[in-house]
């Protein structure tokens, strides 16, 4: 294992690009170390593998005490690349990787990175004390919650802490990734005809809780489900709401709405705030139909604009297979409940799920031609069924033969190839079908949102697309290149003010024609 030789040097922690959510894993992390004094700095990695070079020098002549990567199992390949430039190179200090791409399998997580050191489960209690190790030259291998590579061996230390109580994590320090990349989420959505999100909303994420006390056979699990109390939740909001001009909540988690009662204790904390903001929440359809129509109507009074919701499947076989708990009955009355209310709706469906065959995904086709004969503005989106490490299905697949090892599942999932590739097939199906039955799904789908939407609201996404390809083309030929002087900054502000001001008039027009209220 590389020895490190920088006792005073920062921790360097590396992710790749913003891409709609909020980075939470690595904010925490950053947070609790920062909380404890130490110096911490978040790096994005190249969009370009071609800069990954240079990118790795500059922090090797930073002589960090350790540099960290580490999300979801994604990020395991091009984390390897990183690490493989990084061992080419005469560093001085260890390289530490975490998060899912390591828990569920951390001895090959280690092995085919090439990292000295990896965290299993949750990281800021064990990261901590790693630092602190390194920081005093103590035994790191009395740091419980890692898997170490010493050059001979591969080895685990037991099990680590993890943070027990919500109340106890420190407050997310939001500067620490910068508001360009996470604020503006509206713009992420311009090519996309839905009235869910608008071009100058500024969301500000919130985080709910960790764990899940379901057991959907397609879900990562790695803990017991633990909420935030609502009020730790809020606490700081008016000041961030007024720092960032916040407009928009996000609660990307189910335990936001685990209760009608925490439902109702969300609801007086909006209420409560100084800014009025509304606020987009996911929620399961269990969870939904304990929340009466009364209570749905408070939330929609006070802000709720988007529920998401996984449906996953039309067909009752298959939520059972996956262990959802929940009814095609509960879906559809769901689904007509939120229209009523006046909720926008988002739901994802995947394709391919264990001994799934063509006669079930077409029950999912008449189920999300349902949901659009009563809802035009009813958002899907469908995946491929993913057995990753740390589900059932995974379990099951090995069990099965489906896979061999970690290695076989590696290969034929390498998202560098296309990420929306099928990678392992579970159903009943051959692999052309399963391509098939998706490209059915999403044929269908589209033919029906474009039926639904009429020439005028059509006409209208052409022109707000049209007018922001305008835009950015612009600033590249144009803006950019100027001198960065005071003159040409304000032209360049008063043409993203003018830019600004047609997308939110072409946002109000498309909503009235959408008859969204």
């Amino acid at each position: 294992m590389m020895q490190n030789k920088n006792k005073t040097g920062r921790v360097i922690l590396i992710t790749k690009d913003v891409v709609y959510a909020f980075p939470f894993g690595y904010a925490y992390l950053a947070s609790y170390l920062k909380q404890g004094g130490e110096e911490v700095e978040i790096l994005f990695r190249p969009k370009n593998r071609n800069q990954y070079a240079d990118f790795v020098k500059k922090i090797v002549n930073e002589k960090p005490l350790l540099v960290g990567f580490g999300t979801l199992y994604p990020d395991l390949y091009e984390t390897k690349e990183l690490i493989k430039i990084f061992n080419t190179e005469a560093r001085d200090f260890p390289l530490v990787i975490g998060g899912q791409m390591v828990t569920p399998t951390p001895e090959f997580a280690i092995e085919i990175t090439g990292a000295d050191i990896g965290v299993i489960g949750e990281g800021e209690i064990i990261l901590d004390e790693l630092v602190k190790a390194l920081r005093n030259n103590a035994d790191i291998s009395l740091v419980k919650g890692l898997v170490i590579n010493n050059g001979e061996k591969i080895f685990l230390t037991g099990p680590g802490e993890f943070i027990r109580d919500m109340s106890l994590l420190p407050p997310v320090q939001y500067d620490l990734i910068p508001p360009e990349k996470w604020l503006n989420l509206g713009q992420f959505f311009i090519n996309y005809s839905v009235p869910h999100w608008l071009y100058n909303d500024k969301v500000l994420s919130i985080h709910g809780g960790r764990g899940c006390p379901f057991n959907c056979n397609f879900c990562y699990h790695h803990s017991v489900p633990r909420y935030r109390k609502i009020n730790d939740m809020f606490d700081g909001l008016n000041e961030l709401i007024a720092k960032y001009k916040i407009n928009m909540l996000y609660f990307g988690d189910d335990l936001v709405l685990a209760t009608p009662q925490r439902a109702r204790e969300l609801i007086q904390a909006i209420r409560n705030l100084k800014h009025k903001v509304e606020f987009s929440v996911t929620c399961r359809f269990d969870i939904l139909e304990r929340i009466d129509d009364e209570l749905l109507l408070e939330m929609k009074k006070n802000g709720c604009r988007i529920m998401s919701l996984g449906i996953e499947s039309g067909s009752q076989k298959i939520l059972d297979i996956i262990d959802k708990r929940i009814t095609v009955e509960q879906i559809k009355k769901g689904l007509a409940r939120l229209k009523n209310a006046g909720i926008l709706t988002t739901a994802s469906v995947m394709i391919g799920q264990y001994r799934e065959t063509m006669e079930d995904v077409q029950k999912t086709i008449d189920l999300m031609l349902y949901a659009v004969t009563i809802n035009k503005n009813i958002f899907f989106s469908s995946s491929f069924c993913t057995p990753f490490p740390g589900t059932g299905l995974y379990d099951l697949a090995l069990k099965e033969g489906i896979i061999k090892n970690h290695r076989d599942f590696y290969d034929k999932y390498n998202p560098s190839k296309d990420i929306g590739l099928l990678s392992v097939n579970m159903s009943a199906m051959t692999d052309p079908e399963v391509k098939q039955a998706r490209k059915n799904f999403e044929d269908t789908y589209n033919q029906a949102k474009n039926e639904s939407m009429g020439f005028f609201i059509k006409f209208i996404e052409k022109i707000r697309y049209f007018i922001y390809r305008v835009y950015n083309k612009f600033n590249k030929i144009f803006f950019n290149r100027l001198p960065n002087k005071k003159y040409f900054n304000f032209l360049k502000i008063i043409f993203t003010h003018c830019h600004n001001f047609t997308q939110l008039i072409l946002d109000r027009i498309r909503l009235w024609l959408l008859g969204v209220r």
